[in-house]
């Protein structure tokens, strides 16, 4: 994160900020963040409050001096092939704008409920392959 000066107070209400256009977001959803070291803070996003956000609309991101890293997303079932998946990367990419990040990168695994492998999906969003990952720049 570029602006270390970043409180995770004001962090939470930034990707507040940048959630409310995610059409399924509501105010009664959990956005955490933790200062890990200087240099990393971790962005957690849940539908509801369980640690374990198995079965819910969720992400993990670590945001590491001008990369935001996406450790975890996922859609809850209902919410699968409505567009909603395009919707939430959106969001984080402009989080990571926002606190300062040139880039947004994951390791894609998977298969979508297209049946396209995550690495074509992330490809079709613009991303491209940096070793193992995939990055996008913001």
């Amino acid at each position: 994160m570029s602006d270390q000066n970043l409180s995770t107070n004001t962090l939470c209400e930034l990707v507040r900020k940048c959630l409310r256009s995610f059409s399924k977001f509501e105010e009664r959803h959990s956005v955490k963040a933790v200062q890990i070291d200087d240099r990393k803070v971790w962005v957690g996003y849940r539908t509801t409050e369980a640690n374990i956000p198995s079965g819910t609309t969720h992400f993990d991101l670590n945001l590491i001096d001008n990369i935001c890293y996406i450790l975890w997303i996922e859609l809850s079932e209902q919410e699968r092939g409505g567009g909603f998946g395009r919707q939430l990367y959106s969001v984080i990419e402009d989080i990571a704008r926002d606190v300062g990040c040139d880039r947004v990168r994951l390791a894609p695994s998977g298969k979508t409920t297209s049946g396209k492998t995550r690495l074509e999906y992330m490809q079709a969003l613009g991303y491209r392959v940096v070793g193992d990952e995939v990055e996008k720049l913001v």
